[in-house]
């Protein structure tokens, strides 16, 4: 934790003297803190990633398309389909999502949004719960962001209903790379964090991210992450 908190304070420090564009108005990708933005309404939104742990968990791979329509352009919804490892055992799951934006970010100065679904969307990853979380994202210059998560999810086996939550800075260091950390977590689990990189190429229509992360699952495995985004 106190790692993951002098990376967040190097991240706010760093803003002085870098300029971001608005592409670093979204987080997302593999990152469980959400943002409180969707988005561009008529066009898809494509995210995958593979992630490997150090206790052998794997997520061999995870595909999320996400579409706005034009007629609700504040409305995105998403299904993701993931192939995952977990002890050994394999399983596949499918994960429906909605996030509903109250507040514009670019136009209110803060983005307020309300995320429904199932597993592996925003702070919650396991495939057996449904959830609500608000993603609140907060400008506090022209070069840094910073998102707060807070929700409640239930696990469908277990029948019990915990709070999560989340908080993460991002910085735009240069005109096509951001940096971005976060922890996030839930009642009765050790929280975990994530930090890494995302150059954008292709004269910045794809977004690859390169994450370093530990205590993803609320277990001690430190986890590695590829992935990219792209809107079509």
């Amino acid at each position: 934790m106190s790692s993951m908190r002098s990376f967040l304070f190097t991240l706010i420090a760093a803003a002085s003297g870098i300029s971001m564009s608005s592409a670093a108005l979204a987080n997302g990708g593999p990152y469980a803190v959400d943002d409180a933005g969707v988005a561009t309404p008529g066009k898809f939104k494509l995210e995958s990633w593979t992630s490997w742990a150090s206790n052998g968990d794997q997520v061999l791979y995870l595909v999320s398309p996400g579409y706005v329509f034009e007629a609700l352009p504040f409305v995105e919804f998403e299904l993701t389909l993931e192939r995952r490892r977990t002890d050994g055992e394999w399983a596949t799951t499918f994960a429906p999502a909605a996030k509903i934006a109250f507040r514009d970010i670019e136009e209110h100065g803060v983005g307020l949004a309300l995320s429904v679904g199932s597993g592996h969307a925003g702070v919650i990853r396991n495939a057996d719960t449904i959830y609500a979380v608000v993603p609140l994202s907060l400008p506090v210059n022209e070069r840094l962001n910073l998102h707060f998560n807070a929700g409640v999810e239930r696990d469908l086996t277990e029948n019990e209903t915990a709070g999560v939550w989340g908080m993460a800075a991002q910085v735009m260091a240069h005109d096509r790379l951001e940096l971005i950390g976060e922890v996030f977590g839930s009642e009765g689990n050790r929280p975990g964090w994530q930090a890494g990189i995302r150059p954008f190429l292709f004269d910045g229509n794809v977004a690859l991210d390169i994450v370093y992360g530990r205590n993803l699952d609320g277990e001690r495995a430190n986890w590695l992450t590829v992935g990219f985004a792209v809107e079509f």
